[in-house]
């Protein structure tokens, strides 16, 4: 039996939030809206900024069994991923499914205990993977605080200490200290809470509230240690951001930096072996030749950051378009999974004559504090 069937199903259209959202979701999914919007930019000159190119080579990694979105994703210990939840047409869904990269194949998981979509995933400091929060609209309900843990290579999933706030729409990311950031999200309203989860105490505490509220950006954990909050939407039509912000949990405090070359919501975020910070898939905005919002389109747009330099650079899109879909990294390849699709694709950094990258590591990777590698960071090092 279909394991989403064996769950059940609940119906996305939730009478409590689609009052609120649905505006802004027929205009940033409308199909003929984006076609009016793409010759209406063409007409006025429109354009989005772009950044230096560079050739970034995509290669399919199966496909999941359906065209999910707004799933969350993990890479586990041992470099498996998990791409957990998400919903399926009018469905929310409870499927996990696992790729192990060296056999090239995706197999059912333990499914979840309800389904659940707009979630976050991390792999925490004990090895767990981690489902957090999300909606179940018509069950646990359309917000959910809610978190569960899974071990790899078990069959159930385990009940933990629930965030402090309830939301959707947030992203996560494990730090260097095993701890799992919980950033921003949506309740009835765009958040800008972080809530930190201590895997060894079960417990959560508050971290500094991040300087921008906004839901659907992308999360990722720097190599300099500091966890990074990329584009995202800001509440209300066409307030889509490019805002890039980074936290220090030595510090407790966050830095506004460069900021992404073009304005992105529905973004995913990995960092890859190499250090660098990829931006993948989501929507983006055009404007008219006056800058003017016109409509937010479906993208396959890729950036890397490098923490280094502190530039960004536009490389080679992926095939598909990833909306609402998730990125991980597992081994040197960085991974773009599902969203409004099927298809899992994988890619890493390429030499200057186009073959790859080996893994190279930033000068603080072993060895050095936490304290000194944002300080290495903060210096270009």
């Amino acid at each position: 039996m279909d394991p989403m069937a064996k769950v059940g199903r609940s119906s996305i259209v939730s009478r409590q939030v689609l009052r609120k959202r649905s505006a802004l979701r027929r205009l940033l999914y409308s199909g003929a809206a984006a076609a009016l919007t793409l010759a209406l930019a063409q007409s006025a000159n429109a354009s989005v900024s772009r950044a230096p190119h560079t050739t970034l080579t995509w290669r399919p990694e199966g496909t999941l069994s359906s065209a999910r979105y707004a799933l969350a994703a993990a890479t586990a210990r041992n470099g498996s991923i998990f791409a957990i939840g998400g919903a399926e047409g009018a469905y929310v869904s409870s499927i996990v499914e696992v790729y192990r990269p060296k056999a090239k194949r995706w197999l059912a998981g333990p499914s979840l205990p309800r389904p659940r979509y707009r979630l976050a995933a991390a792999t925490g400091g004990d090895g767990r993977v981690y489902a957090l929060g999300g909606g179940d609209p018509g069950g646990e309900g359309a917000f959910l605080n809610s978190v569960l843990a899974l071990q790899p290579g078990q069959d159930h999933w385990q009940s933990l200490a629930p965030m402090p706030t309830a939301r959707q729409l947030l992203a996560a990311a494990t730090g260097p200290d095993g701890r799992i950031y919980a950033v921003g999200g949506d309740n009835y309203g765009a958040l800008n809470v972080l809530e930190i989860y201590d895997p060894a105490r079960n417990q959560w505490t508050t971290g500094a509230p991040m300087p921008t509220r906004r839901y659907d950006m992308g999360v990722t954990a720097g190599a300099d240690g500091r966890i990074y909050a990329i584009g995202g939407c800001g509440g209300g039509v066409y307030n889509v951001l490019n805002v890039v912000e980074a936290y220090s949990p030595q510090s407790n405090r966050w830095k506004t930096l460069a900021p992404l070359p073009s304005r992105r919501c529905l973004v995913d975020a990995t960092t890859g072996a190499d250090g660098r910070i990829y931006a993948i898939g989501g929507c983006e905005l055009v404007t008219d030749a006056g800058g003017n919002p016109v409509d937010c389109v479906d993208s396959k747009r890729v950036d890397a950051y490098s923490p280094r330099t502190k530039t960004w650079r536009t490389l080679d899109n992926t095939h598909a378009v990833h909306r609402e879909g998730a990125a991980v990294t597992s081994g040197k390849r960085i991974f773009a999974i599902g969203g409004h699709t099927d298809a899992v694709e994988s890619a890493r950094w390429p030499t200057p004559n186009g073959s790859s990258a080996r893994t190279t590591r930033t000068p603080w990777a072993r060895g050095t504090s936490l304290a000194t590698a944002e300080k290495l960071a903060d210096l270009g090092h």
